[in-house]
């Protein structure tokens, strides 16, 4: 992301998840706060390979709306979307080490740890291994309803 992160920049961004959706490679949805009309995260499903029948998850939440049960809210609807309606065999999602936060979560939605790229991204002049998790149809029918 560009930093700092201004106007034209988030102008980008809309548009180019508008162009996204209408090609049907992605879905990037807010999640707001119902009580106040609140932009408070995102959550998208990525990269959607329908060959394969794949697609990564990727959301972000503000810190202060953390456990209390929106993120997983909201992805039960995406991967409903992503294995019901798009018909995806698998969803995986890669969190970068050591974000412990984001590896349990996707572990408490059950996801299952695939592996790790070993410094996979750099940021900031530092290297981040990257945690890859991921779900299979079955195992979804099997748990997250």
């Amino acid at each position: 992301m560009p930093y700092p992160y201004r106007l034209k920049d988030a102008q980008k961004w809309i548009r180019a998840c508008e162009l996204n959706f209408k090609k049907k490679k992605s879905y990037d949805l807010g999640i707001e706060l119902k009580s106040k009309k609140k932009l408070i995260g995102m959550i998208s499903l990525m990269k959607i390979d329908k060959q394969n029948k794949n697609a990564e998850l990727g959301y972000w939440l503000g810190k202060k709306y953390w456990r209390q049960g929106i993120a997983t809210e909201a992805a039960k609807l995406i991967l409903k979307v992503g294995f019901k309606k798009l018909k995806l065999e698998r969803i995986y999602a890669r969190v970068f080490n050591p974000n412990r936060v984001s590896a349990k979560f996707l572990r408490k939605m059950g996801f299952r740890y695939e592996g790790r790229l070993r410094k996979n991204v750099r940021n900031k002049g530092r290297w981040f291994d990257a945690l890859y998790f991921g779900m299979l149809k079955e195992e979804y029918k099997k748990g997250v309803k």
